[in-house]
């Protein structure tokens, strides 16, 4: 009995140490979001494989979980949150995170791709 909870415990150890290791950093996740202004001016359709052009969107997402959207000169705002490590939600839609770097943003939503572009 003592070998087996032996064994039982080193196994919950070695899969919570993997686990530790493929770890989210939300922080730096944040900080590439809210570090930079965002231009949303196309999007990917792949049920048709054709990207397309849109009016262009800025998008200045806050350290809160606010964002203020400019489009066509009219101000809209909202919130944004985190669901997990790979998923982005932005006011009640949510978006899996495609890419995330300091020059590029894509959320990915079905068959469509939204880019986003650092403006900084």
């Amino acid at each position: 009995m003592r070998n087996l909870c032996v064994l039982i415990l080193t196994l919950v150890l070695a899969l919570s140490v993997q686990s530790c290791g493929n770890g989210c950093s939300f922080s730096s996740k944040i900080k590439l979001i809210t570090g930079r202004t965002w231009k949303h001016d196309s999007y990917v359709d792949y049920s048709v494989n054709r990207e397309f052009d849109v009016i262009p969107e800025i998008y200045y997402f806050k350290d809160d979980g606010s964002f203020i959207k400019v489009k066509d000169g009219d101000t809209i705002c909202g919130t944004w949150s985190f669901g997990d490590c790979d998923y982005l939600k932005v006011n009640t839609n949510t978006f899996k995170i495609a890419e995330l770097s300091r020059k590029m943003m894509v959320l990915r939503y079905g068959d469509l791709d939204f880019m986003y572009r650092s403006e900084h």
